[in-house]
């Protein structure tokens, strides 16, 4: 009776630790009744992030909105991504981002990034070089095609955590929005081949 009593309650421990206690979106921008939505679960998918940028990609081609959802312990977050090549974002604001490194000036390391988003959200015009304003500053997310959901999941968890700290600290209602692109990790096309020497001097 004892063992069962034992079992029954680290059951109960065990669903309360996964039990999703908050939603949070990013951005937080509704999604109306009448949208053409397509959602895409990190925690169950196999899609590397090729795959998952070409499907929000052919969504958005399709006027479908992507909804890509992940837990963080126990709060279910969801977020509402862009490819690049919409025309939505100027190069000033975009701030991009690998799994460790921050590509904007010389370059940062990921543990910079608190900072980073402090000053690309606060810019408001101050410096040509960052955003004019924060309605209009968006995070762009380049990893390498073969990375898995898991990996993009990380990244996703440490940004929209540190952002959450920032969006606290500036006591401001900002919006944390997404752009995913691959194609920089392309390799740019070899030269072209050098003139023959053969018909030098001839």
């Amino acid at each position: 009776m004892r063992k069962t009593a034992f079992i029954a309650s680290l059951l109960l421990i065990l669903s309360c630790k996964t039990r999703t206690t908050e939603i949070r979106y990013y951005p937080t921008f509704p999604i109306s009744k009448q949208d053409s939505i397509e959602k895409l679960d990190l925690d169950k998918t196999n899609m590397n992030f090729r795959e998952i940028t070409s499907w929000i990609g052919q969504n958005q081609y399709n006027e479908v909105k992507s909804v890509i959802e992940f837990k963080d312990g126990q709060i279910l977050k969801k977020i509402k991504p862009y490819v690049r090549g919409n025309g939505l974002y100027r190069e000033r604001n975009i701030l991009s981002i690998t799994s460790d490194s921050i590509l904007i000036d010389d370059g940062y390391p990921i543990s910079e990034l608190k900072w980073l988003l402090k000053r690309h959200y606060t810019n408001n015009g101050k410096n040509w070089r960052y955003p004019d304003s924060s309605v209009r500053a968006g995070v762009e997310i380049t990893l390498d095609t073969n990375r898995t959901a898991n990996e993009l999941k990380n990244s996703l968890i440490n940004l929209t955590r540190t952002f959450d700290e920032v969006n606290s600290e500036v006591k401001d209602t900002l919006q944390l929005k997404f752009i995913f692109d691959y194609f920089r990790q392309i390799p740019p096309p070899p030269p072209p081949p050098k003139p023959d020497n053969i018909n030098k001097g001839g």
